[in-house]
């Protein structure tokens, strides 16, 4: 059962952490950051009951951050070896 009053309640914040960790500029901290905003959003829509229609705003946040992460790396060895997809948080 889907708990849409709490999916009101919570949806904004979450919609606000994506975008603070999105406007970080260094690639490793927003990848971090948008990281860490996926996986309270992925929590969060487990307990509403159902993912929002527009879940792929966080993969593509997750993936871009990623990248710009990866294209920057000195050391390879301190980021993960593939993007994480938001099933898998």
């Amino acid at each position: 059962m889907i708990d849409y009053a709490l999916a009101k309640k919570q949806s904004a914040q979450i919609k606000a952490a994506l975008t603070r960790a999105e406007k970080i500029t260094d690639p490793k901290l927003r990848y971090g950051a948008v990281l860490a905003a996926c996986t309270l959003a992925v929590k969060a829509w487990e307990k509403w009951g159902a993912w929002p229609d527009a879940w792929s705003r966080w993969q593509r946040a997750l993936d871009d951050a990623y990248y710009a992460w990866q294209r920057i790396a000195a050391d390879w060895n301190t980021r993960p070896v593939v993007c994480p997809r938001l099933e898998e948080l």
